[in-house]
């Protein structure tokens, strides 16, 4: 199965080239899965306002389209449970079946239920997500 990288535009003109070659390691090391939609971390950071900055590497397997508009994500950390949950409408984010995209979401601080320690942590839909 042929799984193609892509970068949106705005990636594209902002990337370094190290987090690029980073990205790119990543695509080649974690093979998309057939029939799932994945979430493969890449890094996670809180910025100055206190916010969540959990960047991933989305993975289409499915046969259909995926569209980033009315979901619900729920970041999680080993043995701590759900640390954060926020509906993202992200247009822009759409990857055809076994295509690959990093993207970084944002995870207000009222969205933030215990202080991430940005470790051991995973992105998952949640139940309650519109896809």
């Amino acid at each position: 199965m042929g799984d193609k990288l892509i970068f949106d535009p705005s990636w594209e003109r902002a990337i370094a080239n190290q987090d690029r070659n980073r990205i790119e390691q990543l695509h080649k090391k974690s093979p998309i899965q057939e029939g799932k939609l994945t979430w493969t971390p890449i890094r996670a950071a809180m910025n100055h306002q206190g916010s969540l900055l959990a960047m991933v590497l989305i993975q289409n397997g499915t046969s259909e389209t995926f569209k980033a508009a009315d979901i619900l994500l729920d970041y999680y950390e080993k043995e701590r449970g759900l640390v954060a949950s926020s509906r993202f409408d992200l247009s822009q984010v759409v990857l055809s079946s076994n295509t690959s995209m990093p993207w970084t979401f944002v995870f207000a601080k009222s969205s933030i239920l215990q202080r991430p320690l940005l470790i051991n942590w995973h992105l998952k839909l949640s139940k309650d997500s519109n896809y």
